[in-house]
């Protein structure tokens, strides 16, 4: 791990509670201070819900909007005490030249007043959530709430409102974000019918709920025995083999000299469509996870040039694990949202696909794209292995075995990388995690990403009410929406063609 001491929180000052970061805490932070100098933080949580509320029984829209706003205050300073880690930034320690995470307890009302004035905030220009999550707002040193209005038809019964969290990734997770928004919308629905009975939260023993990394939570051994070391030596140099003696795939990017806004975008797949796609994949005894994943390799593919001779490649990636489960209790729950606990990986996949030449690539068909091939590998790699102590004693590895020391100091920004993939993370069924009616709130159309800084396209797949949405990051310094949406429609277009057989 990072650091073998200090697992814990400590106390160190009256209210001021410290702990050493973890290897996955330490890869995002490494990660944000290299990239610096472009002022915008890499791989921040970025997060959208929105909220449809009844306009009855209110004597004015601006009382009802106003009602929302102190209700939603309200949940977000409960938050900040049910889930204090979202303010306990990671901070670098010049006596001990390591990162460590520091939470100090508010001491009065007007601390929690300075935190919510710079934590939460109400957008005023009418947008949509996307709208302004694609402007791309700085991060703060702690979580952030954003109040977003879309605009809004008199006609309608309803007054939609839209939440967007912001936050570095060092403080929480994809899965994590999810949770953390259901537990938010509860307690502001709570507070919204009860609006004038609302208790104040009283700070000063939340600390009580900060949570521990992943190698506390996860029970991960400081070091690895030596059957687990050749293990991963072993894992190492097979992941290095698959990427000899092939042309590996990569995603076409237009040169940039400046990195842009981070950009989300998302197709849906028709509720017909989505149905038959679930229906399909428990027949074949795979997941759609597998099968976007192999379309998603098919439509990079695509995107190489083309031949006069037929060639062969290989497309490398490798799977997002949520590590909730393998953790102990409590923190394999949603009490403990704000925390890092997944991992990529250990293992490389590798799907093997052949590049048409161009004469094939003039009347080849979607249906005849080699989809079962790469739909097998994928499935045989998901189901090659499953996360167990052997793979938990890895994580420390698979986060930083190859990250540079931490420098304190702003350095150059590292170039963009010249043969960029996609990767595709599964959020899985939202309405599992999030509930779509939660009091007078209903919800809909959640959606996490991970901020994009590199010439990469980084794609999230989800469920919602049974409509599969498939989203994805991206810099528009590198890449334009319209080549993006291609990319999407691609992928679709080649599950649904694969799975008609």
């Amino acid at each position: 791990m990072a650091d073998s001491f200090n697992k814990f929180w400590e106390e160190t000052a009256p209210g001021k509670y410290e702990r050493s970061v973890d290897d996955l805490e330490q890869l995002y932070t490494t990660l944000a201070k290299m990239h610096e100098g472009t002022g915008h933080t890499f791989f921040a949580i970025t997060a959208c819900v929105t909220l449809n509320i009844p306009t009855l029984n209110f004597e004015s829209l601006s009382q009802l909007e106003a009602q929302i706003e102190k209700a939603l205050r309200h949940s977000w300073k409960q938050m900040r005490y049910d889930h204090p880690t979202l303010a306990a930034p990671v901070v670098y320690d010049p006596d001990t030249k390591s990162c460590k995470k520091v939470y100090q307890s508010p001491e009065s009302a007007s601390e929690v007043n300075d935190w919510l004035e710079e934590t939460f905030k109400v957008v005023d220009k009418a947008q949509t959530g996307q709208e302004f999550a694609n402007s791309d707002p700085p991060v703060g040193r702690f979580a952030t709430l954003y109040l977003v209005t879309p605009p809004h038809d008199p006609q309608q019964s309803e007054i939609t409102k839209e939440l967007v969290f912001h936050s570095p990734h060092d403080l929480i997770d994809g899965v994590g974000t999810l949770m953390l928004l259901d537990n938010l919308i509860r307690v502001a629905s709570e507070a919204f019918s009860s609006i004038d009975t609302l208790s104040e939260v009283a700070f000063g023993d939340e600390s009580k709920n900060l949570s521990p990394h992943l190698g506390v939570a996860g029970n991960i051994p400081t070091t690895r025995n030596a059957a687990q070391e050749k293990k991963l030596q072993e894992i190492q140099s097979a992941n290095d083999e698959a990427r000899k003696d092939f042309e590996i795939l990569k995603l076409p990017f237009t040169s940039a000299s400046e990195i842009g806004n981070s950009t989300r975008i998302a197709i849906n797949l028709s509720p017909t469509d989505s149905q038959a796609v679930i229906a399909r994949c428990k027949t074949l005894g795979v997941t759609p996870t597998h099968v976007f994943h192999a379309g998603m390799a098919l439509a990079l593919r695509d995107l190489q040039t083309k031949g006069q001779e037929e060639r062969k490649a290989r497309y490398i990636g490798y799977s997002l694990i949520n590590l909730r489960k393998w953790c102990k209790e409590p923190y394999n729950s949603p009490k403990h949202a704000a925390a890092v606990y997944h991992s990529a990986s250990v293992v490389s996949l590798a799907v093997d696909v052949v590049i048409p030449s161009v004469e094939q690539s003039k009347v080849a068909s979607k249906r005849s794209n080699g989809f079962d091939s790469a739909l097998n590998q994928v499935r045989d790699f998901y189901q090659s292995w499953r996360p167990d102590s052997d793979f938990l004693s890895m994580v420390p590895y698979i986060a930083t075995g190859k990250l540079p020391p931490y420098l304190p100091e702003t350095g150059p920004v590292p170039p963009p990388d010249k043969s960029p993939s996609v990767t595709l993370s599964s959020m899985g069924v939202l309405d599992q995690t999030i509930k779509p009616q939660q009091g007078s709130f209903r919800v809909e159309d959640p959606w996490v990403i991970g901020a994009e800084y590199r010439s990469a396209l980084g794609l999230f797949l989800s469920t919602w009410k049974g409509v599969l949405s498939l989203g994805a990051g991206y810099n528009d310094a590198f890449h334009t929406e319209d080549e993006v949406l291609r990319f999407l429609e691609s992928v679709k277009e080649i599950v649904l063609a694969g799975l008609e057989a």
